[in-house]
């Protein structure tokens, strides 16, 4: 299961690296970055350049740093909050990885709202595989699919995509 990355759109100012020391490079001339890569910045509180104030936004709680703020939140985000997070935050650019997906996306319209630059970190290249899908339930036919010849005798458990939201 592979989402598809998201796409820049017109009005987008994307500026795409690899790995961690391309965004610090990319970062240089900005003061107030909001990093939604997940845990990767907390490891790096201490390398904060002094021109700089981050805010972390990831799954987990965490104390910040002195230059640094860490937001615990779980998406999906409305565009209607990450207008008032990045109005409160006043950044100047934001950091993310290009995981796709719907529910994180707000914070990409709201930058090109607001004429931010996104400093969008490449996915690493994925292994081959036979088959790709876009959506869980996809995956859950093709499985149900597979599984019916070998087992005719039992009909398939009712999965549906309400088993990956739990």
């Amino acid at each position: 299961l592979r989402r598809a990355p998201w796409q820049p759109q017109a009005g987008d100012d994307w500026r795409a690296v690899e790995g961690w020391s391309g965004v610090i490079d990319a970062l240089a001339g900005f003061a107030r970055p909001l990093f939604t890569l997940g845990r990767e910045p907390l490891a790096h509180l201490d390398e904060i350049p002094a021109h700089q104030h981050w805010t972390i936004r990831c799954l987990d709680a965490h104390p910040g740093h002195a230059r640094a703020e860490v937001i615990d939140a779980r998406g999906p985000f409305t565009p209607e909050g990450e207008r008032a997070l990045f109005e409160a935050g006043r950044f100047d650019v934001i950091v993310s990885k290009n995981s796709g997906g719907a529910a994180t996306e707000a914070k990409l319209a709201v930058a090109r709202e607001r004429g931010l630059p996104v400093v969008m970190m490449r996915r690493p290249a994925l292994p081959s595989a036979q088959r790709e899908f876009d959506a869980p339930q996809e995956a859950i036919d093709a499985i149900r699919a597979f599984v019916s010849p070998l087992s005719p005798l039992s009909p398939p458990s009712p999965i549906n995509q309400q088993d990956f939201n739990a």
